[in-house]
């Protein structure tokens, strides 16, 4: 989990970010801005096989696509909405107390280990949040059992203590049932 959380200061809105894969079972909660990370170029297999969403190696690539700054782009003015319009809500009430507002967003993407977990880490990293923000990150899909996932976290842990890791590191000879794929993930879908 993210979060910044540098200053005493309280805050008053806790920005909620969850990447999901829509493979698996429905969100257990209403979002208020939802991120259909389906629009961004899935990113080469070699990629997807040694790095998840949390890596820089496949955000560094993913930055690459136009899409992905569109994507960003799209949600901030979403997410300040939001908190206007329920910081509006809460004026009309007659007591003064402090009032805590939560903003919840979801980033989809098929199986929730790539796009999503990179458009959530990479949302939740933009330097506009403001103070009163608790920015939180949350990956519901990401370590779901798959034939990479020892090779993710390796590359996680080994780019956590600042090492640098490329594709050729993680570790996989051929793709174990030849078809040069991941999974059957799609390279682009704009259906939602």
């Amino acid at each position: 989990m993210l979060s910044n959380t540098h200053t005493n200061k309280p805050k008053s809105t806790i920005l909620s970010i969850v990447s999901y894969a829509l493979k698996g079972p429905p969100l257990d909660f209403e979002p208020d801005v939802h991120i259909n990370a389906r629009r961004l170029l899935n990113p080469p297999s070699e990629l997807r096989k040694a790095f998840d969403g949390r890596c820089e190696g496949l955000r560094k690539n993913l930055r690459a696509d136009p899409v992905f700054h569109e994507l960003l782009a799209e949600a901030q003015p979403q997410i300040f909405k939001t908190e206007e319009t329920r910081r509006a809500l809460m004026i009309n009430t007659k007591d003064n107390s402090f009032h805590l507002v939560e903003i919840k967003v979801a980033v989809a993407c098929v199986r929730g280990r790539h796009r999503s977990t990179a458009v959530a880490e990479e949302l939740a990293k933009l330097p506009i949040w403001p103070e009163h923000y608790d920015v939180r990150v949350y990956h519901r899909d990401v370590d779901t059992p798959h034939r990479y996932q020892n090779w993710h976290q390796q590359n996680l842990e080994r780019e956590r203590k600042g090492e640098t890791v490329g594709i050729g590191h993680y570790g996989i000879e051929n793709d174990p049932d030849g078809d040069d794929n991941d999974d059957n993930d799609f390279d682009r879908d704009t259906n939602t």
